[in-house]
């Protein structure tokens, strides 16, 4: 583990790669052996600030419903708003999967995320029978 700057703010890094012979015992954690991934996590905050995974071999759904392909990959950065709140800062994937054995999807996607704005809002809850013009 060691330390990185994210956004301007200090962040421990933590790698994380699968064990060999892993064998996971529940059913959802099926395909955690064909991740790799490093996350960030803002020390202040004890937040994630940035996470990065990848995909390290072919991984199907279903009999024949997807298959991701080596190599898909998955980005997350987020930033801290108005020193209250972390929100997504950028959002970048590029996945290569294939659908029901009849299609192939690559898709790379780069999306950044700004100019959040605050704003207040007031509202009063009102029982049947207590409307007045």
């Amino acid at each position: 583990m060691g330390t990185e700057l994210v956004g301007g703010r200090e962040a421990w890094v933590i790698d994380g790669e699968p064990r060999p012979g892993f064998v996971p015992q529940m059913k959802e954690s099926k395909f955690l052996p064909k991740f790799r991934g490093r996350v960030w996590i803002d020390k202040s905050d004890l937040q994630l600030s940035k996470l990065d995974v990848e995909c390290l071999d072919t991984i199907s759904w279903g009999l024949f419903l997807a298959r991701f392909h080596k190599g898909s990959r998955f980005m997350l950065e987020q930033i801290r708003v108005n020193e209250e709140v972390w929100l997504p800062r950028q959002l970048t994937a590029k996945i290569d999967v294939r659908l029901a054995l009849l299609k192939n999807f690559n898709v790379d996607v780069e999306q950044t995320f700004r100019d959040y704005k605050k704003f207040r809002a007031t509202a009063r809850i009102v029982g049947v029978g207590e409307v007045k013009p």
